[in-house]
């Protein structure tokens, strides 16, 4: 059975159900951890509230807005000046943040006056400053302020001034996610449509799910000028309040982290017509997939070239050294959810390493669908994982190496474990090519540092003094340690003699009868050859396929290319039922025009969305799949629809993911 109960858990074996080993042969229809649910009261659970999700992760990352949190000074200072994600103004964002700064009297009598006075200081204070989110607490929601109507009060009072609130509070959801979900709906009801961006360019799009983390965003905006593309809003890294209220105005838009912005995405969709694409834009072979999925939907791929290989040149060889370095170690991710699966595949592809457990703070159970269909066999996943199941994990896997964030990661310094910051990064950026050689520049030098050899010296002055590992007997490990040492030298050097004794005798008898069988070993060869040339000419008529084998045939083919997409792709995992098949049905069925040469008629930027990853998807399956290449297009086509079959059954019918509905959206 592949979900396990650890040891620590045996008090609470509920947690069984959140925890997942994954085995040869299986794949998400069979199992899937238990995930988006509330922690079971007993574990030590790591998850930010999801007031936390909104603020800190989406609303607090914009550069030009004032931040103001209705409810005790403790809420607002907890999300400020913990995550590091830059802006080109100066950072504003990163230096300032705003409470009501509420106490105990306003619990009790109200806190609607307190934060009319606290909006109005703000403004105050920056009179440049126009746009301000205002956010609920715990508190605040309890005693039922009803923040809305002193915002109007305020902007109506300034009147220069737009404001947005965000009314979730610590205890709304299970997790940080609600934030999220908050946030994006909330942002895409009120504020979406409310303003007119300018445009510069033929080709638009927004870029959603980057929170410019060290630069990450600054990252992409350079792949785009260089393209020629404008990016109408950045949600939310480096990006205005204004510009996220022209989302409605672009071509596209490109989804970087869909657990945290993938519900915006989905709605601009809807209500707009405007197409999804996930990238990955960690990892050289991610970060090239990306670029020619934006070149291929605009029909610019020239220019999604060019940018690749002036990358490619700069960095390759770069990678290639630490590649040399890191290959055959091991990771555990221990972060959010969508870097479980960004980082898997761009961690064992482009370094040869391998991640052999992870565990996801907030994810749900369709980022755990991704990453198991990414992951490597015997990789351990983990909902909502707690400090004793991280140390019993640590004992399991042994990994060289810990990415996590700042909390698991003080824990990872204390083992004395390599450790590099998954969330705020060591040495960003991460993401694209640059970011693939700065990631693993820091995953070397946490592994090699010297202080990793320091950190396992005993420095204790008092050598006879017992290690805490000392046995039942009294003695110390270190002796211990010394006496097996010794005995297994002692060992291998006795069975070493006895190895090479029987070989030095055997070695000049079995020369002589292999000079004696060669001739002999030729001769049949020989005479056989002529014999063999005939029989195959006479039976290449019977190899013929018939119908019966050949629709065989094709189911194989079929199976081959659904594991493919499974692994390496996005599309068919998007959020809901309705979409998933959609998607499936619009992607595949671009595939087999392109693969049999077909023209492509592209009448909506939703078509040309399905083209992007048709496009990408088919040169995959000609490089990988050289059968295709003697297929007639019938077959093609049969193997497609088998796909599309496959799939629909595999991440719709029978899938695990409780969140399929679409009543639950």
């Amino acid at each position: 059975m592949p979900m396990k109960l650890f040891k620590c858990d045996e008090t609470i074996p509920e947690r069984e159900k959140h925890i997942y080993i994954k085995e040869k042969g299986e794949d998400t229809t069979q199992f899937l951890p238990s995930a988006h649910v509330e922690t079971i009261p007993g574990s030590l659970s790591e998850r930010g509230c999801s007031y936390c999700g909104a603020k800190l992760v989406i609303g607090g990352v914009l550069k030009d807005t004032i931040q103001l949190i209705h409810g005790p000074v403790g809420c607002a200072y907890d999300t400020w000046h913990t995550k590091r994600y830059p802006s080109d103004n100066g950072n504003f964002q990163l230096k300032y943040v705003w409470s009501s700064d509420m106490k105990e009297q306003h619990v009790v009598f109200g806190g609607e006056k307190l934060l009319k006075k606290a909006m109005l200081e703000a403004f105050a204070e920056f009179p440049d400053i126009k746009r301000m989110m205002v956010y609920t607490t715990c508190s605040t929601a309890l005693i039922g302020d009803d923040i809305k109507p002193v915002v109007k009060e305020v902007e109506k009072e300034l009147g220069d001034v737009d404001i947005f609130t965000v009314e979730c509070p610590g205890f709304a959801g299970v997790s940080q996610s609600k934030g999220h979900h908050v946030f994006n709906m909330g942002w895409m009801t009120d504020k979406v449509g409310t303003y007119e961006p300018e445009i510069t360019s033929p080709y638009t799009i927004n870029v959603i799910g980057d929170y410019n983390i060290q630069g990450d965003t600054f990252v992409m905006e350079k792949y785009m000028e260089k393209m020629g593309i404008q990016i109408i809003a950045h949600f939310t890294g480096n990006g205005t309040y204004d510009s996220l209220r022209g989302m409605h105005r672009a071509q596209l838009n490109v989804t970087n982290c869909a657990r945290s912005a993938g519900y915006i995405a989905n709605e601009l969709k809807k209500k707009y017509g405007i197409p999804r694409i996930d990238v990955d834009t960690w990892g050289f072979d991610y970060a090239k997939e990306g670029l020619r999925k934006i070149g291929a939907f605009f029909g610019i791929e020239d220019r999604a070239e060019a940018v690749i290989a002036e990358e490619v040149a700069k960095y390759e060889s770069k990678l290639a050294w630490y590649k040399e370095r890191l290959t055959d170690k091991k990771v555990c991710i221990w972060t959010g959810g969508p870097r479980l699966w960004h980082w898997t595949k761009a961690l064992e592809d482009d370094l040869g390493m391998h991640v052999v457990a992870m565990s996801s703070k907030f994810g749900h159970q369709e980022d755990f669908e991704k990453v198991i269909a990414r992951g490597e066999e015997g990789t351990i996943y983990i909902d909502d994982g707690n400090e004793l199941e991280f140390f019993e994990v640590l004992e399991m896997v042994k990994p060289d190496l810990v990415l996590t964030g700042p909390r698991v990661g003080a824990l990872v310094k204390k083992l004395h474990l390599p450790y590099v910051n998954g969330h705020g990064y060591h040495n960003g950026p991460y993401m694209g090519f640059e970011g693939a050689v700065n990631m693993a520049r820091d995953m070397y030098n946490a592994i090699y540092s010297p202080l990793m050899k320091l950190a396992k010296d005993d420095i204790r002055g008092d050598k006879n003094l017992p290690s805490t590992n000392a046995n039942g007997n009294g003695k110390a490990t270190k002796e211990l340690s010394e006496q097996v040492v010794s005995l297994v030298q002692q060992q291998v050097k006795e069975a070493t003699s006895q190895v090479q004794k029987p070989a030095k005798e055997a070695a000049p008898q079995v020369q002589p009868q292999a000079k004696e069988a060669a001739p002999q070993v030729q001769k049949p060869a020989k005479e056989t050859a002529p014999q063999v040339q005939p029989q195959a000419k006479e039976a290449a008529p019977q190899v013929q396929l018939q119908a019966k084998e050949i629709a065989s045939y094709i189911q194989d083919r079929a199976a081959e290319v659904t594991k493919l997409i499974q692994e390496r792709c996005l599309w068919q995992f998007h959020s809901r039922a309705w979409d998933r098949e959609e998607n499936i049905n619009g992607v595949l069925n671009m595939a087999a025009q392109i693969l049999t040469g077909e023209k492509v008629v592209l009448e909506t930027l939703i078509d040309r969305g399905f083209y992007a990853d048709a496009k990408i998807l088919s040169a995959d399956l000609e490089i990988r799949f050289s059968w295709l290449n003697s297929m007639e297009n019938s077959q093609k086509k049969a193997v497609l629809e088998y796909v599309k079959a496959m799939l629909i059954d595999i991440v719709i019918t029978k899938s695990k993911n409780g969140e399929l509905h679409y009543s639950l959206y």
